[in-house]
């Protein structure tokens, strides 16, 4: 599955995000697939809603060991799984959406969380990233860490729904608590409710 996932990094609906993968590697002077590449089988440009983490797993960290190099929902680790078993509970398309981080390669920190400062580092790839998906209607962030990511790029589009904050980062250690998963998995619910619905439709911000 993997081999073929690297396969197909290139394909026109997701060479964009992959190409901006590369250049941030670049600019950080670390290997090229080191900043993980987006999941040929999410939506990639043609994605109608983005869900925003905070920093890239251990097991999207093509540096380790068994690590995927990949933002996918098929990666070996709790976020994925929760992500994925809550997209498939509510019929929602690996097509219709795409995963990124406000912090777009691992922080060199065990399972740490990004810090403000790279943050703020990071907020011109946030931007960049939206700007290649012309479809964008839905932005979920995920966790405290995404929603300071978020805000510091300072987007306010009159045309993007974005959740309102409260939604826990899906980890095992984010929805530890039965309130958090009740939280996390309604905010997926009303994302499916979303999505096949005609822009006009969607509530306000």
């Amino acid at each position: 599955m993997l081999a073929d996932k690297r396969s197909r990094l290139r394909q026109p609906h997701i060479a964009p995000l992959n190409r901006l993968a590369d250049r941030i590697a670049d600019a950080e002077a670390i290997p090229r697939g080191h900043a993980p590449y987006v999941d040929p089988d999410l939506g990639g440009v043609h994605a109608r809603a983005l869900v925003l983490l905070d920093n890239p797993s251990t097991k999207a960290d093509a540096a380790r060991t068994g690590g995927s190099g990949l933002l996918s929902l098929d990666n070996n680790d709790h976020t994925a799984k929760n992500c994925r078993e809550a997209h498939a509970a509510n019929g929602i398309e690996w097509s219709q959406v795409v995963h990124w981080n406000v912090w777009p390669f691992p922080t060199g920190r065990e399972n740490g969380g990004s810090t403000a400062a790279e943050r703020s580092r990071a907020v011109h790839w946030t931007r960049e990233f939206v700007t290649l998906l012309p479809e964008l209607e839905i932005v979920l962030c995920l966790g405290r860490a995404a929603e300071d990511g978020w805000k510091r790029t300072g987007i306010h589009r009159d045309d993007l729904y974005v959740f309102p904050f409260g939604v826990p980062h899906c980890s095992r250690r984010g929805l530890a608590t039965p309130a958090a998963r009740q939280r996390f998995e309604a905010a997926i619910t009303q994302l499916a409710r979303l999505l096949p619905s005609p822009r006009n439709s969607r509530p306000t911000a």
